[in-house]
């Protein structure tokens, strides 16, 4: 008899458990000064321990691996082990599992990021064949941008290849993506790439990691090999909303109005994504910014507000529209409410270093 482990979820439902608690004081008005500081030391201690449990699976993930490597340096030819009911093949590279009874690809055996399991093979009727697994996946050939011009492909990301074999490591390269995506909201572009580097490691050729690092590489003033993965994203899958809005955030930063808002309005009438959405919503706001078009600029981040409340940049930057379109009580009352909603955040930092240049006599400028 096997005795399933506690999934994931159970061994860390008391830092849930946690976490909504603590959210619950957050959405109630605190009663008093002493409360917030109590309330701000158990969100960090909170914030220590998920940080300690994240860097444990990770070192988890890493031995894993190595345990996977050993297995298939030892057994990848593949085997057969005996059973009460006759033989069953050891899972190879084509072959099915079960895992906690669900049916996945053998490909991502010992991959999964929680507590081993067991694994039971699928009983095959037919000869197990091996596949042979290449040390280095091939990069295909250079993909073209918009000019035709080829585009070097990015070492470390190699797109997927008709008729090679190759092992996915989806599941684990999902946690690097998450990992990028929350490095780039807290503005951390180098963690971002780091982290989703060894995402597209893992998953060759998954857009959405593409898009991230070129958000990343973004975020870090690297226009033109950013633009060259968003082309690339969009030459595979031309309505990626997300890779849309930053292509128009290229345009943005390299002073191309006329573009950048086409395709920002073309990601907005798309409505597929709800962070491109967002994010188009916030980018037209700084084109009408750059613009002097105030009232549009204002219209644009007010809704790129309503539809991510915490999206603490969009306050900063409507705190600076509302500055130079005369409306001064409304953009400290806006920066102030931006440094109020997570003191942790670095874009809260900039809304309270604002109000401390608007209290010394000093003005935003107009470009950051």
């Amino acid at each position: 008899m096997t005795i399933l482990p506690p999934s994931a979820e159970d061994v860390l439902s008391h830092l849930r458990a946690q976490v909504d608690e603590l959210a619950l004081y957050l959405a109630a008005d605190v009663a008093a000064v002493g409360e917030g500081v109590l309330l701000k030391q158990r969100i960090f201690l909170l914030h220590r321990a998920v940080e300690q449990h994240a860097e444990v699976i990770e070192s988890l993930q890493s031995d894993v691996r190595v345990l996977v490597d050993g297995w298939k340096d030892r057994f990848a030819a593949g085997v057969a082990t005996p059973t009460s009911t006759g033989t069953v093949s050891v899972p190879d590279v084509g072959d099915d599992v079960t895992i906690g009874g669900s049916r996945i690809p053998s490909s991502s055996i010992g991959t999964v990021p929680v507590d081993p399991v067991a694994v039971t093979p699928v009983v095959s009727t037919t000869a197990t064949t091996t596949a042979e697994v290449p040390a280095v996946i091939p990069v295909g050939p250079p993909r073209r941008a918009a000019s035709g011009t080829p585009v070097e492909s990015r070492p470390g990301i190699a797109a997927p290849v008709a008729g090679q074999p190759r092992v996915i490591d989806e599941l684990n390269a999902s946690t690097f993506v998450e990992r990028g995506w929350s490095r780039i909201a807290t503005g951390d572009y180098v963690g971002a790439e780091a982290a989703l580097d060894k995402a597209l490691a893992l998953n060759p050729g998954d857009v959405n990691a593409e898009t991230l690092l070129g958000w990343a590489q973004l975020g870090q003033g690297k226009l033109d090999t950013a633009m060259a993965i968003f082309e690339q994203v969009l030459d595979r899958v031309p309505d990626h909303a997300l890779a849309r809005i930053n292509v128009g955030f290229v345009h943005l930063r390299r002073g191309n109005h006329d573009l950048a808002i086409e395709c920002l309005t073309t990601a907005i009438a798309l409505d597929s994504d709800r962070k491109a959405t967002l994010y188009a919503h916030y980018y037209l706001g700084l084109v009408h910014f750059e613009r002097e078009q105030y009232a549009e600029a204002i219209g644009a981040l007010l809704r790129a507000i309503e539809l991510g409340p915490n999206m603490i940049e969009a306050r900063f930057e409507l705190g600076r529209v509302f500055w130079f379109a005369d409306r001064t009580d409304d953009a400290i009352a806006t920066w102030r409410k931006g440094a109020e909603l997570n003191k942790f955040n670095p874009w809260s930092a900039r809304c309270r270093d604002m109000l401390t240049i608007i209290a010394d006599g000093g003005a935003p400028s107009r470009v950051v």
